[in-house]
């Protein structure tokens, strides 16, 4: 058995340092060059030249075989997941233990994860890992727990054997969209508080906004047939607040840049990765069409995408105007 985890940016070597704890980690990246570079330097720059431990080898993607017992995490943009599920049919991978650890869905359909894997690679035995996992947390060795959610309920006990250690423990759910569907979502409120933030805003503001913008991520979540277990659990509203609340979440620090003055391609810039809040925004606010309740979901994708200049204004008449 192998572990393999595909994308070396900020996730994936934070992944890569928590389970090299127990075994030896293959941390595949985009080409060679990138791969020398980790593995000379024994540090990766996307993660502020933190030391990485000896079991970490780096190496080009598809550059060894993939057994039927090896565990493959993914931990790329979610937006970038069907083409990588092309280079396992290219490359003749087809049977393997695939966890995903990215969050997002595809945008013009609201398509999973799990279905995009599956459609393509029916052999696979898939897993999903999400929760309240602030990477720079998990580095510093602080304790966290995730969600790791299968069908296949052989499999979630097998891969808490592999993958569980003293940093990082687990709950089951079989749950698999809805764990993945609750995880593309509560980036639009941490932008939010971040926007709040920005502002000079307070814990008051912030704890308005989580309230609110929980009791629309339950409308949607809904909407969209996710049990209420998981709407309120770990990896839903236990993921919405921690991302909120975290100076660490990407959502939060864009939603900051943005009302300090930064228009979004500046905001995203400065950020410098994957804001999956922004990505989502404009695919949630589609749903008012069906006349969802969402005024705050539909203030946040305004200012993001209409250049509002006046966000104080914006962001506190929404929420003056939200009753029970």
């Amino acid at each position: 058995m192998k572990i393999i985890i595909i994308g070396a940016g900020n996730w994936g070597t934070t992944l890569a340092i928590l389970f090299s704890k127990k075994h030896k980690i293959y941390l595949w990246t985009i080409d060679q060059d990138e791969a020398d570079r980790i593995n000379s330097n024994h540090a990766n720059p996307l993660l502020n030249n933190i030391k990485l431990s000896d079991n970490i080898i780096a190496e080009k993607k598809f550059s060894r075989k993939i057994n039927k017992d090896d565990i493959v995490i993914i931990a790329i943009p979610s937006r970038k997941i069907e083409s990588l599920t092309d280079e396992f049919l290219e490359n003749d991978e087809t049977e393997f233990i695939a966890v995903n650890a990215s969050k997002g869905v595809e945008h013009s359909t609201l398509k999973t994860v799990s279905e995009t894997v599956l459609s393509k690679l029916e052999k696979v035995r898939f897993a999903n890992l999400s929760g309240p996992t602030i990477a720079r947390e998990l580095i510093e060795n602080l304790p966290a727990k995730a969600v790791l959610a299968s069908e296949d309920v052989i499999l979630l006990f097998y891969l808490q054997k592999i993958l569980e250690n003293d940093v990082l423990k687990f709950e089951f759910s079989r749950d698999v969209k809805g764990i993945e569907l609750a995880a593309s979502l509560k980036g639009l409120f941490a932008i939010a508080v971040g926007m709040c933030d920005g502002l000079g805003f307070k814990t008051n503001i912030f704890g308005l906004i989580m309230t609110y913008g929980l009791r629309e991520y339950e409308i949607v979540m809904k909407f969209l047939g996710v049990p209420i277990s998981t709407v309120y659990g770990i990896a839903g509203m236990g993921d919405l607040i921690t991302t909120c609340i975290s100076e660490n979440s990407r959502n939060r620090k864009f939603g900051k840049f943005l009302a300090q003055g930064y228009s979004r391609d500046e905001a995203l810039e400065k950020v410098g990765m994957e804001v999956e809040g922004v990505s989502m925004a404009k695919t949630i606010q589609k749903l008012a069409k069906f006349n969802l309740s969402i005024p705050l979901i539909s203030c946040i994708t305004k200012i993001i995408f209409e250049d509002i200049k006046n966000i104080k204004s914006e962001l506190i008449t929404t929420i003056n105007n939200i009753s029970n």
